[in-house]
């Protein structure tokens, strides 16, 4: 009787599996294309004080009398100098909130970033100069807030300047940033 049930449940399972239609690769590529439709793609450069370069994702919505974009980075540099291969890099990861008055995000915007990100660099904290070259990881909150003007491209692309200033492991930074 056991051997019956086993073999039974076994044949409705192999026939469950070669009847169930399974979605084409256009049809899983067309409802991938949908999961991300709502987003757009943010990079920037900031190429003054301690230089970076930064990749995000953003969504956009209306709250109230303002349009907001909030955009998540991952954002780094690394940079190799002088004859003994030292390096200077800077990553992390932050949240941009964005708010605009124009329905379209030009113009005029003003933002509030919370991040963390990570330098490494030589700290020297020793004033008789004893303790020599010790580069090391160093952790930074990334709080600020800041102000910046967009301007709208064709095909809902945009091209923004924007400063902030705050907690952070530079007192501001200025921001060109591109969007598609």
């Amino acid at each position: 009787m056991k051997k019956i049930t086993l073999i039974t449940l076994l044949v409705f399972c192999i026939s469950s599996l070669l009847i169930a239609e399974e979605i084409s690769l256009k049809e899983k590529m067309k409802l991938a294309k949908k999961d991300w439709e709502g987003f757009n793609y943010k990079v920037y450069i900031s190429p003054l004080i301690i230089p970076d370069v930064g990749f995000g994702i953003c969504n956009s919505s209306k709250k109230g009398n303002f349009y907001h974009e909030s955009t998540f980075y991952l954002h780094g540099l690394y940079y190799i100098f002088g004859e003994d291969k030292d390096y200077f890099a800077r990553f992390g990861m932050k949240l941009k909130n964005s708010y605009f008055l124009k329905n379209d995000r030009s113009g005029f915007n003003f933002f509030f970033i919370l991040g963390v990100e990570k330098i490494y660099y030589d700290l020297p904290l020793d004033p008789g100069g004893s303790s020599g070259y010790n580069p090391e990881w160093h952790t930074f909150p990334d709080l600020a807030i800041g102000c910046g003007y967009s301007w709208k491209l064709n095909n809902d692309n945009y091209i923004r300047v924007s400063a902030d200033v705050g907690l952070k492991a530079v007192l501001g930074n200025i921001y060109l940033s591109y969007v598609w």
